[in-house]
């Protein structure tokens, strides 16, 4: 447990300087953004939100003994008590204060940070495995949850608010946990979740169509990413894509030593050869180290560019060509990513998470050809999110699939109706496509059907939740996996796992 500290020297050692003088300065006992659960002596930092204004839960914070406030703005009345602490930006300065307050555990740690649209929760998974069977004490942070030590939980967030990260962190560090495959979202990266913390490792997947509606274009999306090589040192390395003229940008503007992925020649982790079926990848590796050989479950093209890029951080990292070998052809399966459903059934049934048009064509793409039937997709779009995406993932998906049955995916506080409208518009541009689909707007119907209409050879892709096992409906959040609906589906035609 972190020993109070006077607020001044906290926010000294943080590198954060109040716009105004403090009046008092008292002892900080712990660091809190919700004012429902602030403990006396905890520093609240009041932040502007999507919708509240942080400053405005100040006095309830206070009420239940907060010792000061940090804001960037003015205090709600003068003579405000206890201290209020005003800063040009407080998310930043959320950001310092909690890295220092946790006592910096990211110089303890070896952070791996994965950005990207698509890809950042399977190549997480593979740089951990990697590590693991390097004989390395690891952790892992992203969409699906954390793990380490044989602990593991979900989160609330791909990449959590800077209190709870460090507090993570540090956690990790006191568990003796040597490296950290980390999911950093634009989001993160935007809001200063991550400010301070050291990256010896980074890599950049790609970017897609997503998050629009947050950082206002694909510029600024890109921007966000950008900035976590921005911020990488001369001896830091940073891992990124040969075959995309994104990965030479971020190569001219880092000062990190660059290790390139992908098919490119020059590329010093580089595809030399692939195969892929529905049971799995094999994919020949030449590397600065020499030549590996890897065979793994994860299948589709996209997957043997994770591969590589997981690959590309293991050379920066230093580890041998056998734990990369081992490592990959250990994974089993990365929840919700491609993860298959088998109960036995003699078609396949695969439940992932993509939920843009460049991640659900990447999965459709990755599956037509490994398919001797029909390809079938259950989908929808999320509500409160980029509404331009929404046609634009209808197209893609009637372009690449036999049969398409549109669905709700969290439409949120969306009318389901009119997001499904907006799907049908790009269904409805392919010819001869509005043939061939129907709108089932309960999910778990749209999956049943999907599934009851499934032949021999044929392949079912349940798209957008991937490992979610939620669905939010007009502010209702109920249990849905739809992995769990796949299987009861499939036990309604007969067929059980393992019979």
């Amino acid at each position: 447990m972190t020993a109070p500290r006077p607020l001044s020297s906290l926010l000294s050692a943080a590198g954060v300087v109040p716009a105004a003088p403090v009046a008092t300065d008292p002892l900080v006992a712990g660091v809190s953004i919700d004012s429902r659960t602030v403990r006396p002596g905890d520093l609240f930092f009041a932040l502007h939100g999507a919708r509240e204004e942080g400053a405005r839960f100040a006095p309830e914070a206070v009420g239940k003994g907060a010792a000061a406030v940090v804001a960037d703005v003015e205090a709600p009345e003068s003579g405000f008590r206890p201290a209020w602490v005003r800063v040009p930006d407080a998310r930043l300065a959320m950001g310092l204060v909690a890295r220092e307050w946790f006592g910096r555990p990211d110089t303890s740690l070896t952070l791996v940070g994965v950005t990207g649209t698509k890809g950042k929760t399977t190549v997480t998974y593979l740089v951990e495995a990697i590590a693991a069977a390097a004989g390395l004490s690891t952790g892992r942070i992203g969409t699906v949850g954390y793990a380490f030590a044989g602990r593991e939980a979900a989160l609330a967030r791909t990449t959590p608010e800077a209190t709870d990260l460090y507090a993570l962190l540090a956690a990790m560090r006191d568990a003796a946990v040597s490296i950290v495959a980390m999911e950093v979202s634009s989001h993160a990266l935007s809001l200063h979740r991550v400010e301070g913390a050291r990256f010896p490792v980074a890599t950049f997947l790609n970017l897609g169509h997503d998050h629009l509606e947050f950082h206002g274009g694909a510029e600024a999306y890109f921007e966000a990413k950008a900035s976590l090589f921005d911020r990488l040192e001369p001896g830091d390395v940073a891992v990124l894509p040969a075959d995309d003229p994104l990965g030479d940008v971020l190569r001219g503007r880092t000062r990190a030593r660059v290790v390139r992925f992908g098919r490119r020649p020059g590329a010093e982790v580089r595809v030399v050869e692939e195969r892929s079926g529905l049971e799995g990848s094999w994919v020949r590796l030449a590397t600065p180290a020499g030549t590996v050989e890897v065979a793994t479950p994860l299948l589709g093209r996209f997957n043997v560019d994770n591969i590589a890029a997981a690959a590309g951080c293991a050379i920066a990292l230093d580890l041998q060509l056998a734990a990369i070998r081992s490592g990959i052809g250990g994974l089993r399966t990365v929840p919700g990513r491609l993860e298959s459903v088998d109960a036995g059934q003699p078609f396949a049934v695969l439940v992932d998470y993509a939920h843009t048009e460049e991640s659900l064509a990447a999965v459709l793409d990755a599956v037509r050809p490994l398919t001797a039937g029909l390809l079938l997709v259950v989908f929808g779009c999320g509500g409160d999110r980029d509404h331009a995406k929404r046609p634009g993932m209808g197209r893609v998906a009637a372009l690449r699939a036999d049969r398409l049955v549109l669905t709700s995916d969290n439409p949120r506080s969306e009318d389901p109706k009119a997001i499904l409208r907006e799907i049908e518009e790009g269904v409805r541009s392919v010819t001869g496509a509005p043939g061939r689909y129907r709108v089932v707007e309960d999910r778990r119907a749209a999956i049943v059907e999907a599934l009851s209409a499934a032949r021999p050879g044929d392949a079912v892709v349940i798209a957008g939740k991937g490992h979610e096992t939620t669905q939010t409906t007009a502010g209702r959040v109920e249990p849905f996996d739809d992995r769990a609906v796949a299987r009861e589906a499939l036990a309604g035609r007969g067929f059980h796992a393992g019979a």
